[in-house]
């Protein structure tokens, strides 16, 4: 077995070695990628722990994987696509906490220099959406969100209870995460 020898060696020089389980090799390809590959998480996310755990993930992989790996283009460009695509995964299944909806209203399009067009655009998006729920399910979902009254006082004030507007803002979202996760994942690709 070749072992690792140098930070001299290059990305597919160690992705070799690791390949032929050099647990040295693995380390040095972590050292040098952890930090960039954190970054681009977080531009995406916006939540320190969520993307160290996406970048912890992808490096797991590998490791678990490194008889099978391939790497056909840039060792950085594979592990950036792989981040890519756990973030988007990470999205899709619901772990984007329900602040971004919150966020997403206060954004102030005058702050976005040149990218004004965009955020009205994604705005008017969010709206139509929500306009394509059910009545009852866009009254709770606006209530939630614009007004921002808990589920208890929606319950109130509808005279329905609390699991029906649990329910009603679990469809809401449902329906606006595809959408919107198919949009974040262009976003990130550009």
């Amino acid at each position: 077995m070749i072992t690792y020898r140098s930070a001299d060696d290059t990305d597919e020089r160690l992705m070799e070695l690791i390949g032929q389980n050099d647990r040295m090799a693995f380390n040095e390809l972590y050292n040098r990628h952890w930090k960039f590959l954190f970054t681009a998480a977080f531009n995406t996310l916006k939540v320190r722990e969520d993307s160290l755990d996406i970048c912890q993930a992808v490096f797991i992989w590998l490791w678990e994987h490194r008889k099978e790996v391939n790497v056909r283009t840039n060792v950085q460009v594979y592990l950036w696509t792989s981040v890519k695509y756990k973030i988007a995964n990470f999205i899709r299944n619901g772990k984007v906490r329900d602040s971004f909806f919150d966020e997403l209203k206060q954004l102030n399009p005058s702050s976005f220099q040149g990218n004004e067009l965009e955020v009205k655009e994604l705005r008017m998006l969010i709206e139509q959406l929500i306009g394509e729920l059910p009545e009852k399910c866009q009254t709770v979902f606006k209530l939630s969100r614009n007004e921002q009254l808990s589920h208890k006082e929606i319950a109130e004030r509808l005279s329905i209870s609390e699991k029906t507007v649990d329910d009603h803002i679990t469809r809401a979202l449902k329906k606006l995460r595809g959408p919107l996760n198919r949009l974040a994942v262009l976003f990130m690709l550009f």
